[in-house]
């Protein structure tokens, strides 16, 4: 079972579209076994997929879902895709001025409890856009981290604290690596052509060789909430993310 987080400290560069298509992608076209976390306070991902109660994340880092992991996991609506959401209370244990440094661990505790009963084949873990407690109990968990970039100068940027910070968290979790940045919203401009020039030129990045072309149809998507291969498998951003999905599993070895 791997633990991929998906993350990016600056917003709008379509993280949570990442991290659903990917999960969307792996289980239904795949047949990968998935289990999609949100860990992003604002509950996108579990807006997205229709959660309307249950245990969330927050249920989980506190001690208070229920002992057995399998309670806390919640159906998508999709063939091999399970869920756990999140929502507005997350953000409510960085508030809290005790910390329980067991909070940090929890969801380790949990996923290893999931990778025991082989459960799943892929976790995916939707982050926030900072190193909140959700963040750093994600990455002391996780196997690897993708992540989305828009390209912009604010974006190239800030990879050099985003790759700071992720190697900070080496120290709790030894085995972290980056298994890629995934170029998002790419348009055939001169701006966004020098700028992938100079990600790709970077000796401390891996690039995805697939990237993912703007369209309409992604915020089309999150409207009707529907995976982009479900609402519209034509359009390029569809096209774009399966591309990335088979790179992505060519890369760990398997052939999907």
């Amino acid at each position: 079972m791997k633990i991929i987080c998906v993350m990016n400290l600056k917003g709008g560069t379509g993280k949570t579209v990442t991290a659903d298509n990917l999960a969307a992608i792996l289980a239904d076209l795949h047949g990968k076994r998935v289990l999609l976390i949100d860990a992003d306070h604002q509950g996108n991902t579990s807006s997205f997929f229709r959660w309307e109660e249950g245990a969330t994340l927050r249920d989980i880092l506190t001690g208070d879902a229920e002992p057995y992991w399998r309670e806390s996991v919640q159906t998508t609506g999709i063939l091999n895709l399970d869920m756990i959401p999140a929502d507005i209370s997350l953000a409510e244990l960085d508030a809290s001025p005790y910390f329980d440094p067991k909070r940090l661990w929890r969801l380790r505790y949990f996923l290893m409890a999931a990778r025991e009963d082989n459960v799943y084949d892929y976790v995916v873990i939707d982050m926030p856009p900072a190193f909140s407690l959700a963040a750093r109990a994600a990455l002391a968990a996780a196997d690897e981290v993708i992540v989305p970039i828009k390209l912009d100068a604010f974006s190239v940027k800030g990879m050099a604290e985003l790759l700071r910070q992720l190697r900070s968290m080496e120290r709790v979790n030894p085995g972290l690596t980056l298994a890629g940045v995934l170029i998002t919203m790419w348009r055939n401009i001169d701006v966004v052509h020098q700028a992938e020039e100079i990600l790709r030129s970077s000796r401390d990045l891996k690039v995805f060789q697939t990237t993912i072309r703007r369209t309409d149809r992604v915020d089309e998507s999150t409207f009707q909430r529907q995976p982009l291969h479900i609402y519209s498998p034509r359009s390029a951003a569809s096209i774009d993310y399966q591309q990335f999905v088979a790179e992505y599993l060519l890369g760990g070895r398997e052939n999907g």
